[in-house]
């Protein structure tokens, strides 16, 4: 069977308990946790697309639609998360294709003298994955 007889299967990232955390029916990967591919899908991955920032400004939870670009996981990839919208995230996705893992790793900085940046947390990153399926 070769590549172009597989069609391909998305999914949003699912619930792991001490993993994620659920807000507004997504499941979002905290920050620097390691997550093997295994406890997504049995299947191989092909893509991972980032969808929504999850942060809590003065103990009240915000989300931040990402524009959902699919990351192809191919050796290792360290892709950008950032959104005009929230200027002052600093974050980046770490894929490592050969080792089947991911890393979710951000920051809120402020830009400038904005004194809301510093009651701001980051809680996690919406995830979506891509597997081929024949």
């Amino acid at each position: 069977m070769n590549q172009s007889s597989l069609l391909p299967h998305s999914f949003p990232m699912p619930e792991i308990p001490g993993v994620t955390v659920t807000h507004g029916g997504l499941h979002y990967l905290q920050p620097e946790l390691l997550l093997d591919f295994i406890s997504v899908s049995a299947q191989a991955l092909a893509s991972v697309t980032p969808v929504a920032v999850l942060y809590a400004d003065i103990g009240v939870l915000q989300r931040i639609d990402l524009r959902k670009i699919p990351v192809p996981i191919k050796g290792r990839i360290v892709y950008p998360v950032s959104s005009l919208s929230l200027p002052s995230l600093r974050a980046r996705l770490i894929i490592n294709g050969p080792f089947k893992k991911l890393k979710f790793q951000g920051t809120l900085i402020a830009a400038t003298t904005e004194p809301s940046v510093q009651n701001m947390t980051l809680i996690g990153l919406a995830l979506e994955f891509t597997t081929l399926q024949s």
